[in-house]
């Protein structure tokens, strides 16, 4: 009888600068949501190679046998429950330290505004605003939401929540999604159509599609910015999503 061995990230993985990123800042003033005016995300293509995408999802399978469970929405206090109709996609949960500091250190030096976050209340809210205060990116968050999402499935529109540490040293103020494929790589051999990430007015009717791109990361904040994961109609998409975390900076 064989024994499967484990998956292992290739040696030096991540290591050393990326390619020439392209750095697209988003300008919702031009857009076709200028209410968005003010709001931050920013695009940011050929982080990873597609070689570095496809082991980084391998790696991941590995640490589930291939299973990957269906994704849950949170409720609150600490809870999750299951909500189809809402969203509707495969997920792993894979908490990592060094992976993430290593994807970061390949995109720090292409948002410096993240570095401090100083009188922007509309990322992180008046409270902070009006006490003054400096929030000081500290890292990303270790844990890494794979999301597989395969023909019909999506993720209705939502705005995403802030995420506080146990102690309540850190929070989150931004998502960091980064494409692990797109219509030329698709795992089954299949054109991937659909998926994209989806800024909407809040009327519903106008809309900003971010399309899926192997090796690209999309930041925004997590407060205002409505969007989705738009359906997927053919093939499979595959995504990674974590969290920029901050802290109070106590010197100020």
């Amino acid at each position: 009888m064989s024994i499967k061995k484990p998956f292992t990230l290739p040696e030096r993985f991540l290591e050393g600068p990326a390619p020439a990123i392209k750095v697209s800042k988003i300008d919702f003033a031009k857009s076709t949501i200028p209410e968005y005016d003010n709001l931050w995300a920013v695009i940011l293509d050929d982080v990873m190679t597609p070689a570095e995408c496809k082991a980084l999802v391998n790696a991941a399978e590995a640490t589930t046998d291939g299973k990957w469970e269906r994704a849950m929405i949170n409720v609150g206090n600490g809870r999750q429950a299951l909500y189809e109709d809402t969203r509707n996609c495969g997920r792993i949960i894979w908490d990592d330290k060094e992976i993430v500091a290593k994807l970061w250190a390949r995109v720090e030096a292409t948002v410096p505004e993240l570095q401090y976050l100083e009188n922007w209340p509309k990322v992180t809210g008046i409270g902070p605003q009006k006490r003054k205060e400096t929030w000081r990116m500290t890292r990303l968050n270790e844990r890494m939401r794979f999301l597989k999402y395969s023909s019909g499935e999506f993720f209705r529109p939502h705005c995403d929540g802030t995420y506080e540490t146990p102690d309540f040293k850190e929070r989150s103020y931004f998502t960091l999604h980064l494409y692990l494929n797109d219509a030329s790589s698709d795992p089954k051999g299949q054109s991937l159509q659909g998926g994209s990430t989806t800024f909407h007015a809040f009327d519903m009717k106008r809309r900003i599609d971010v399309e899926p791109k192997i090796g690209r990361v999309l930041l925004f904040q997590h407060k205002f910015l409505l969007h989705s994961g738009d359906d997927v109609t053919r093939g499979t998409k595959l995504t990674m999503r974590t969290d920029v975390m901050f802290e109070k900076d106590r010197s100020t």
